[in-house]
């Protein structure tokens, strides 16, 4: 894989990933939903995920930024069942990666997106006694 690919329309699959997403998410992350208009990405990574950076069109609208890199956090599995966590990443208020990783280690080389009817939305609340610690608040639901 070439990571200096060139920028490129988000592929179908991604458009239905990132439009859950913003159904499922918070009202921050939904905030962001207008910057999808023009997008254009490229692979952010050579370790098999397919995690894209993105590049916002200039004059888009930005989203709220509350000073959290993290505005979307989503657990699912692939169509192989591979386990898979989601990262929408922003900054300034404007989108910058979509990162896809392997929850359990488990996956080993390429990998795809996690279906949609897999998607959960994580949430996670302060470890009592470690403020800069967070653990997961409930058990991820299935959005389907």
């Amino acid at each position: 894989m070439n990571i200096t690919e060139p920028r490129r329309p988000l592929t179908q699959e991604e458009l239905e990933l990132l439009h859950r997403m913003f159904e499922h998410g918070s009202d921050d992350l939904r905030s962001f939903r207008p910057q999808m208009e023009g997008i254009r990405v490229t692979r952010s990574c050579k370790c098999g995920c397919p995690s894209i950076r993105m590049d916002v069109l200039e004059g888009a609208p930005l989203g709220l930024d509350r000073g959290e890199t993290v505005v979307g956090d989503f657990g699912g599995k692939t169509a192989r069942g591979e386990l898979v966590g989601v990262l929408l990443f922003q900054r300034a208020g404007i989108l910058t990666e979509l990162e896809v990783y392997s929850v359990d280690g488990q996956v080993a080389g390429e990998f795809g997106l996690p279906t949609i009817d897999s998607l959960n939305l994580l949430e996670w609340e302060p470890l009592p006694g470690h403020p800069n610690v967070k653990v997961q608040a409930i058990s991820p639901k299935s959005l389907a």
